[in-house]
């Protein structure tokens, strides 16, 4: 097949990986033919370094980068360098700390990556089974926030709220309460698949601005771009690509803003690639792909 200029970047959880942990086998064929076509391959997760090589263990998929922790590391996947990281200065943490103290909230401030694995827990409800699993699955690496850890750079302080409550009201309290001095991400908790989990990171992280950059450093935009995601945190990379896909799975509002395609369990990257490619008009509607 024709080499081919252009960028494609999937979500990790719901897109690409399935539940249990698995890749389906067409998706990780599809990102093998698009590398061979010239394509560059993007990652994005909001996993953190430590989370992301944990559940891949000795797998290795055919990319080309990494985005982790939704934007605040890039990294070279065939080499493992980092070459860009972002953390959030410690009078910012401290301030915004004490804010979501005062509002009642649990939270944690991740420290800062490569290793915001390790954190600080603040529970002040008294009931919130999610953050006490993500507490156990961590142990070792988590502790109780003290004054003093205020006062340190993070990647990001996680806020993680309980099932029913209103999640655009959340964000909205949270946003009055903190400015417009953070970039505030959304999603679902992997743990539970039910709490909200909301990002707090310095201005200007995202998914959408990590792949920007990767395609500045490739000479390409948005127009050479696809992207496929399944969640409220992927809602900005998909608006940045031009042609974008959201999983079957999806929250309605995103399957009525972007085009999708089928479910994880599927092939929904494959699936995703594949549309992309004959809207490109690199595939035929009756090609075969991606083949053995």
């Amino acid at each position: 097949m024709a080499s081919f200029r252009g960028l494609f970047a999937t979500d990790m959880d719901g897109t690409l990986l399935l539940p249990g942990g698995d890749f389906h086998r067409d998706d990780v064929l599809a990102l093998k033919a698009l590398g061979g076509m010239g394509v560059i391959r993007v990652i994005a997760t909001g996993r953190s370094p430590f989370s992301f090589w944990r559940m891949m263990g000795e797998r290795i998929l055919p990319v080309d980068y990494l985005i982790l922790s939704s934007g605040a590391g890039i990294m070279d996947y065939s080499t493992g360098e980092y070459l860009r990281l972002s953390s959030m200065d410690p009078e910012r943490t401290d301030r915004f700390a004490g804010r979501l103290m005062g509002g009642s909230f649990d939270f944690c401030v991740q420290d800062a990556i490569p290793s915001n694995h390790v954190f600080r827990y603040c529970y002040q409800s008294g009931d919130n089974p999610d953050l006490e699993r993500r507490i156990a699955l961590y142990a070792g690496n988590c502790s109780p926030l003290t004054e003093r850890d205020r006062g340190r750079p993070a990647t990001q302080i996680l806020v993680i709220v309980p099932p029913g409550k209103d999640g655009g009201q959340v964000m909205a309290d949270l946003r009055g309460m903190l400015g417009e001095e953070c970039s505030m991400l959304r999603t679902t908790s992997p743990l539970d698949g039910e709490s909200l989990w909301i990002e707090i990171f310095p201005p200007g992280i995202s998914k959408s601005t990590g792949v920007r950059w990767i395609a500045e450093r490739h000479g390409l935009t948005g127009a050479d771009s696809a992207a496929v995601g399944n969640d409220y945190n992927d809602h900005d990379l998909l608006e940045w690509a031009a042609h974008a896909f959201v999983v079957g799975d999806s929250p309605e509002h995103l399957r009525t803003a972007f085009t999708e395609v089928t479910s994880p369990r599927h092939g929904a990257v494959a699936h995703a690639a594949r549309l992309w490619l004959i809207e490109k008009g690199q595939l035929s509607e009756h090609d075969s792909w991606p083949s053995p």
